[in-house]
């Protein structure tokens, strides 16, 4: 798998719609990079660490 994803494929990573994973990186600091004020990026790594830490602070 790649490592710099664009929105629909974390949404389809996490199993979650696209809306949700612009909430959570405009709200919920899902770690991203916004290219040219438009394109956001996500690095997988950077995902699944801030998806391990919500867990962690679940339990």
């Amino acid at each position: 798998m790649k490592e710099t994803m664009s929105a629909q494929e974390v949404a389809d990573y996490l199993g979650v719609s696209r809306p949700t994973i612009y909430k959570w990186a405009n709200y919920a600091e899902l770690p991203s990079k916004q290219i040219n004020g438009r394109v956001r990026l996500f690095n997988r790594s950077q995902v699944d660490e801030w998806v391990r830490e919500k867990e962690e602070a679940k339990e």
